[in-house]
């Protein structure tokens, strides 16, 4: 389906370019044949290698950022965790019912389960770890897309270029026509490289920080799951929350990167 749509949009972009190339659609800096091949050209391109839910996946992640979830799922889950931590030790297991039913994270929700249904440790952990890495790859795949979005940009844009040089040079007998195609070639350079510079690398950059801090939430949870389950001191869990704590206010300041977080 992805293959199919990604061919549709290219011939889609290039033809519409090529058949509007001459009828003067430049008014000041806009090209309306220019604005559709760049704006269809590469995600469809795209779409010949990747599948359309990681140009959603991609765009969800960049939509949910705008509103900060991650600081809200960040503390929703440090407030679960501990009052779940108290309730275990006093209380026993069993009211960790509760807690499930009150999250709102997935994640979350899905290891207080597994504690309720008496999950071992090893067992609980396996299957977390399971979903965190394919959430990662999810969003890994989602952030290789615009990335390389980004780089295909310029290229694009170089073939609406040479598309408008070509019509140039096929009416210079027309001078309106050699303004028009003129226009095609050099604005259809500018709309790539702005593309690829200003929107689509920044945000191959912002899907690839929101997926480290999301997995700093996602080992959070695991940790203080497994925490839960051993009936741990409260102290062991606050130290704990206040490590991963410590690690997401380092990767909002440029961090360390996903690979180190695996190992925490």
């Amino acid at each position: 389906m992805s293959l199919i749509i990604g061919l549709i949009g290219i011939v889609f972009a290039i033809g519409y370019a090529f058949l509007n190339e001459g009828k003067g659609g430049f008014q000041g800096y806009f090209s309306m044949p220019a604005f559709v091949l760049l704006m269809v050209g590469p995600p469809s391109i795209m779409m010949l290698s990747h599948s359309l839910t990681d140009l959603l996946t991609g765009i969800r992640i960049l939509f949910s950022a705008q509103f900060n979830r991650q600081a809200k799922l960040h503390e929703e889950v440090i407030e679960v965790l501990t009052n779940a931590a108290k309730s275990a030790r006093s209380d026993g297991l069993g009211v960790i019912i509760q807690y499930r039913d009150k999250a709102k994270y997935d994640l979350l929700r899905d290891g207080l389960a597994l504690i309720v249904n008496d999950f071992k440790p090893e067992e609980i952990r396996n299957n977390l770890m399971a979903r965190i890495n394919l959430k990662q790859t999810r969003m890994q795949l989602a952030s290789s897309l615009f990335e390389n979005m980004s780089r295909l940009c310029p290229g694009v844009g170089m073939i609406g270029t040479l598309m408008g040089l070509i019509g140039m040079l096929s009416h210079m007998g027309d001078p309106a026509k050699i303004g028009s195609n003129m226009a095609l070639a050099m604005i259809t350079t500018l709309y790539g490289l702005g593309l690829g510079t200003i929107i689509y690398g920044p945000w191959a950059e912002k899907i690839a920080l929101e997926a480290e801090r999301s997995l700093e939430i996602d080992m959070l949870v695991v940790e203080g799951v497994l925490n839960i389950k051993g009936k741990k001191s409260s102290m062991h869990l606050k130290d704990l929350v206040k490590s991963y704590g410590a690690k997401d206010k380092d990767n909002k300041g440029g961090g360390a990167g996903a690979s180190d977080k695996r190992g925490a």
